[in-house]
């Protein structure tokens, strides 16, 4: 008896050692990395200012929540709060005031990324790194596959010597070697030049794939984004087809349907994405179009959403994110109303920020695309006879939809002509949830509360001769109809009458004249 006793305290000894610490690794895991970005301002005005906001959607990329400060709201102890840190420095005629800052940094053992001027001793000594300051340069970029010539750069710090990995190269007509364009090491990361939108976004993604160690295989997608129910339907079934056709897999983002739901436009909505679905096409719900912040202040966003997930699910359609602006992804309102539903999202660049609830902290997702205009790619690729390696992140080339069918036809036979290799998205793991409906993708299966759906091309045909209100019976109508009819003629004896007297009162009038 005793023997038994000692025997199951050590197993379950045993199992707290091997079960529970397993858990915590587990749960270690599962929280994504939480990231500080710290900016010394955000160079409006220069061709410098969007920068910060393209290494928020790079870092969504990687599936990192990202934090923002600036240095003038720095707080003391706020650095040691986070494992990596981004400090992107914009001026280099300024010298950082934030004394706070500066003390937390001389302490601060976390992994560290510097990018532009200011480039700290310590982060310098431990690459190694000499740098040689250039002025108004015209310099040519190199990364990968990818190059651009004539960037025009009014400062940039030169890496001239390192012990660190470099990445990419920059030449220029005043250097007789090329330099680096980045370094790093275990601990630290230095790039002298980042702005948005040209060829240094794509190359810092490069250094930050690797400063993150992220592994597996990244992927490519198409989106087709601006589709709605009174879209050309058949020209959206063309452009399922012809990618079909040329065994492309392909996304559409499709704009919600708040309100109505039963008239015969939406169902002929529904049927045409199901066609779509069932073209290797998958479905993502794009996020509603904000005019004001202000406005529809009494709509409840989140019932709205649910109702249209739901609407989706109950015709057999597994929507499996969502689109929308970055800045979504930093609004507590549009975080818990809009987009609670999904784990994974495309991320497109703010075109108008229209914050309701505004925080400084981003909401990460199982699942985030960095989203690409089409000819991005195209207009740098170095190396144009051979197959484009996959990007160091999930990327989503993002087509508004088609105007005619001239366009279409001119960007699918783009697309089946190019080197890029294309994938499904519902290969992946996604998962939409809501009170209703689970729905989920794997392996290049959707479920819907569990059952396979099945991709069923077949369209049902919707009736266009809808009345879109219910006529409801009323009382006394045959009555009411008859009397239309007698005041009718009545009206019309009346005028018969009026004209006959009239022309009768003329004739009187005009003899009495002549006499």
């Amino acid at each position: 008896m005793f023997r038994q006793m000692i025997a199951r305290v050590i197993m379950m000894l045993l199992i707290v050692v091997l079960v529970v610490p397993t858990s915590w690794a587990m749960a270690a895991e599962s929280e994504p990395t939480h990231v500080l970005i710290v900016y010394d301002s955000l160079a409006k005005g220069t061709s410098k200012e969007g920068n910060v906001e393209a290494l928020q959607r790079l870092l969504a990329s990687d599936g990192v929540r990202v934090t923002l400060c600036s240095l003038e709201t720095y707080q003391k102890g706020t650095l040691q709060q986070y494992e990596k840190v981004v400090g992107v420095f914009n001026t280099s005629d300024l010298k950082i005031s934030s004394t706070d800052y500066l003390s937390d940094f001389a302490k601060y053992d976390g992994d560290y990324m510097h990018i532009g001027a200011m480039l700290p001793a310590k982060v310098q000594s431990s690459l190694g790194i000499r740098l040689q300051m250039s002025e108004g340069e015209t310099i040519r970029l190199l990364m990968g596959q990818f190059i651009q010539e004539s960037i025009q750069v009014q400062q940039l710090p030169r890496i001239i010597a390192t012990t660190g990995h470099t990445y990419g190269n920059v030449t220029s007509t005043s250097m007789n070697h090329a330099t680096p364009y980045g370094v790093r090491n275990d601990r630290y990361a230095y790039i002298p030049y980042f702005e948005k939108g040209n060829l240094s976004e794509l190359a810092l993604s490069y250094v930050l794939k690797d400063w993150f160690a992220i592994k597996g295989d990244r992927h490519q997608y198409i989106v087709f984004k601006d589709v709605y129910p009174f879209s050309d339907l058949k020209l959206l079934e063309h452009m399922a087809d012809r990618l079909y056709d040329a065994g492309i897999p392909f996304m559409v983002s499709v704009n919600p349907v708040l309100s109505n739901t039963d008239y015969p436009a939406m169902k002929r909505y529904l049927e045409t994405l199901k066609y779509v679905q069932s073209r290797n096409g998958s479905i993502l719900v794009n996020a509603p179009f904000v005019a004001s912040p202000f406005s529809h202040l009494n709509r409840d966003l989140g019932a709205q959403m649910e109702t249209f997930i739901d609407v989706l699910a109950d015709h057999g359609l597994a929507p499996l994110g969502i689109g929308a602006e970055m800045y979504w992804t930093y609004d507590q309102h549009y975080i818990a109303k809009g987009m609670k539903f999904f784990d994974s999202v495309v991320e497109y660049p703010n075109e108008k920020i229209m914050y309701k609830e505004q925080t400084n902290t981003s909401q990460p997702f199982e699942s985030s695309l960095y989203s690409l205009q089409p000819d991005f790619l195209k207009q740098y690729l170095y190396k144009k006879s051979k197959v484009i390696d996959p990007l160091p992140m999930d990327t989503a080339l993002v087509f508004k939809f088609f105007a005619d069918e001239k366009e279409l036809d001119r960007a699918v036979q783009q697309l089946a002509d190019s080197w890029v290799t294309f994938a499904d998205y519902k290969y992946e793991q996604h998962n939409v949830a809501t009170q209703k409906n689970k729905i989920s993708s794997d392996g290049g299966f959707l479920h819907i509360n569990g059952q396979v759906v099945a991709l069923n091309d077949a369209k049902k045909s919707v009736d266009s001769n809808y009345t879109y209100k219910q006529v409801e019976k009323k009382s006394f109508e045959k009555w009411f109809h008859v009397q239309d009819r007698i005041f009718i003629v009545i009206i019309l004896f009346t005028i018969v009458a009026f004209g006959v007297l009239f022309i009768s009162g003329y004739r009187l009038y005009k003899r009495k004249y002549f006499k």
